[in-house]
């Protein structure tokens, strides 16, 4: 009994070891990451300067998908420049001092960021991280009012975002990495569709991949 209960116990350790060595070597400094994300939004205050009224959107539940390259400084510390796309739909607008009414409309935004992570130095072969970056936006938005109240309104929108991030990775071969993650998006000042001013941030969780580059 006591040397089945040894022969396990060094066979923990052995895959303990193994998964924590897996999780710190990698084999490149370059990599390709890719992201599956769900974006769910707060509620989007805004103004309209024809009609006066001021209120909130609701913007429904969304994709998001990403791909990025990055470079390793370091055994913890990375850069990243990252691509993403999602496309989301208003749903209803809550007008000041009037009700909730529905709404129509899309906005699409395509995101362009230089990320920085921190991967911590851990002795797991689960291994988190923290991040931000800041970027680019290019947005298209489309309000379809469905009251009576306010005015139709198209127009695209340029400005700088920024991003909080931490998650956790997993690597199960020196090449290859599982992540699962949460970041804050938020654009720096209002969005401007035809006569809206519209806020924008989004809480997205998200699951990718990193493949290691057989670059040195």
């Amino acid at each position: 009994m006591i040397k089945t209960h040894l022969t396990l116990a060094i066979a923990v350790i052995a895959l303990l070891l193994s998964s924590v060595s897996n999780a710190q070597a990698q084999t490149s400094r370059f990599y390709l990451a890719g992201y599956l994300g769900l974006n769910t939004f707060n509620d989007q205050e805004f103004t309209e300067s024809a009609s006066g009224n001021n209120g909130d959107f609701e913007i429904d539940n969304t994709m998001s998908f990403a791909g990025a390259l990055g470079m390793r400084l370091s055994q913890q510390l990375r850069i990243e420049g990252e691509l993403s796309y999602r496309n989301a739909e208003f749903s209803t607008a809550d007008i000041a001092g009037v009700g909730t009414f529905s709404s129509g409309g899309e906005l699409k935004s395509t995101l362009l960021f230089a990320n920085m992570y921190y991967d911590f130095d851990v002795p797991w072969s689960i291994q988190p991280y923290i991040g931000g970056g800041l970027g680019y936006g290019w947005h298209s938005g489309e309000i379809n009012d469905g009251s009576g109240l306010m005015v139709n309104a198209s127009s695209d929108h340029t400005g700088i975002i920024w991003n909080a991030a931490a998650g956790i990775k997993y690597r199960p071969s020196p090449d290859m990495a599982f992540i699962a993650g949460y970041r804050y998006v938020d654009a720096v000042s209002d969005l401007e569709i035809g006569s809206y001013d519209v806020d924008f941030d989004t809480h997205e969780f998200r699951l990718g991949m990193e493949w290691d580059l057989p670059i040195r």
